[in-house]
């Protein structure tokens, strides 16, 4: 914002000349009145000089007369000019007008700050010189200040809930959902991203007004993605099987056989099956990593039963989203899990052999992992390299 601070005050400078100038100018003006007062001074020692020679006998009555009419001409000469120069000048105090000079600048920035967007512009130069942040945190506090900038922006808030269930924050952006809703109009992919981050908040539970989203997703698009994979998730969740079956394979329907998001999704339908008592229509759920969770014996009175265990696996050098996450409660501890495609956060993520992942283990007392209290050691495996299961113990302090 250099060059708009540099020419807001190239304009300010000239508006306080403008408003000097006349000020300036009058001073000039006195300056010339005061030279013919001092001619008319001279004039008058010039007569009296003249009157001393002429009776000292040094110069001729002629001469003296002579003289006398040149100095004549000479005042009346400069009395005309100083006349002229006057007629344009108007009485009164110049000290308004320096007032005026003063309070301009800090007129002109006051009115600035309180009508214009500075933030706005800087947000705008901003982009143009970083258009991708660094991190997540970095698209987080842009897509924050955006909306604080244009706060009527549906499709901003849109963006900052996605963002915001990318860095594990469901309240934060269901909030955000809504507001994009409130703009931008009910949208079934919006809906269903809304009745996610409520499902994620509400310790993965479906309230009423999620379970209502859904239902109104589905309706405009009998198709939607997200909204048949979290049905399918709740479904599941409530031991009724067939039911999340039922809404998975509507979604496998959308997707290319084969594909990530496919076999992803098919890990889950075996799963259900497993648990109906049917066989699973793949052999195996692909490369998994069999990871123990434990809680050092310390720390077991400091939290209740039903806290939170969250187990996530991410890419050692990548952003900070999950690529993996599991919840398990602390009285399920010690267990050992089987991390695979079925725990992927996103549709079409899935796992490959020999694919390096870090994963850890966290406790809380809520459903939120930001409240998270222990921490385990985050350990780095390979995918289908590791010799027997990866164990987690959560004994550090965040």
């Amino acid at each position: 914002m250099t060059d708009l601070w540099l020419y807001g005050a190239l304009l300010i400078l000239a508006g306080v000349l403008f408003l000097v100038w006349p000020v300036w100018k009058a001073r000039r003006q006195r300056n010339t009145v005061d030279r013919t007062a001092l001619n008319v001074a001279l004039y008058e020692e010039r007569v009296a000089e003249l009157g001393a020679q002429r009776e000292a006998g040094e110069i001729s009555a002629e001469l003296h007369d002579i003289a006398l009419e040149e100095a004549g001409k000479l005042l009346l000469e400069d009395t005309a000019k100083a006349d002229e120069a006057r007629r344009p000048t108007h009485r009164g105090s110049p000290i308004a007008l320096l007032v005026a000079a003063a309070a301009l600048p800090l007129v002109v920035v006051g009115l600035y700050l309180s009508w214009g967007n500075p933030a706005g512009l800087q947000l705008l130069r901003e982009m143009q010189n970083d258009p991708m942040p660094a991190d997540l945190v970095a698209y987080i506090d842009r897509m924050e200040r955006i909306t604080e900038v244009q706060p009527q922006n549906g499709e901003v808030w849109y963006m900052l809930g996605r963002a915001y269930l990318a860095q594990q924050r469901p309240a934060d952006a269901a909030n955000a959902f809504g507001n994009s809703m409130d703009l931008m109009g009910v949208h079934p992919e919006v809906l269903a991203q809304y009745a996610q981050a409520r499902f994620f908040a509400n310790d993965n539970k479906l309230d009423s007004e999620a379970a209502d989203a859904l239902s109104r997703a589905l309706e405009m698009n009998p198709n939607e993605p997200t909204a048949l994979g979290l049905l399918g998730i709740n479904a599941f969740e409530a031991g009724d099987y067939a039911g999340a079956i039922s809404y998975w394979e509507r979604l496998q329907a959308g997707m290319p056989p084969g594909s990530e998001g496919f076999t992803a999704i098919q890990g889950g339908i075996d799963r259900a099956r497993e648990r109906m008592g049917e066989p699973a229509d793949s052999a195996a759920e692909g490369p998994q990593i069999a990871v123990r969770i434990e809680l050092a014996a310390e720390l077991a009175e400091q939290y209740p039963d039903d806290a939170v265990v969250f187990v996530s696996a991410r890419q050692p050098q990548g952003p900070p989203m999950p690529l993996l996450a599991l919840r398990l409660n602390k009285s399920e501890l010690p267990v050992e899990v089987a991390l695979n495609s079925s725990h992927a956060l996103m549709p079409g993520r899935s796992l490959e052999p020999g694919q390096a992942l870090q994963i850890s283990a966290r406790i809380s007392t809520d459903s939120d992992v930001r409240n998270a209290g222990h921490q385990s050691e985050a350990a780095e495996v390979k995918v289908g390299e590791q010799d027997g299961a990866v164990v987690l113990q959560i004994d550090r302090g965040m």
